[in-house]
């Protein structure tokens, strides 16, 4: 992990409603559905994961955004797609955190 000081005046837009994919990925076989969430805080998505998940399932959950270019595409701020092979030590520990919430649920 790395922290660096930053200066809240360095961004020039912000947008307050966001657009969710949740993940619901069947453990062990990684078979995945998805739903798209909006007009929800992250909060509130999270919490509603939790409940629709199967004991079984992980969650992940990633923001939706449109490109420079207008392409869809996923920052992954709770997990990541579960098909996806680790690449790194970051892609590990999103992986177990993944998992670890689903313990907790279980």
């Amino acid at each position: 992990m790395n922290i660096v000081d930053s200066d809240e005046r360095d961004s020039t837009w912000e947008q307050h409603s966001s657009h969710f994919r949740v993940y619901f990925a069947t453990v062990p076989d990684r078979a995945v559905r998805t739903v798209d969430v909006s007009d929800a805080t992250f909060t509130e998505t999270l919490a509603w994961a939790r409940g629709k998940a199967k004991q079984n399932e992980t969650i992940s959950i990633a923001l939706i955004g449109i490109d420079n270019r207008g392409l869809r595409g996923l920052t992954w701020i709770f997990g990541m797609d579960p098909n996806d092979s680790s690449e790194s030590e970051l892609h590990d520990r999103m992986i177990a955190e993944m998992l670890e919430e689903r313990e907790t649920r279980a």
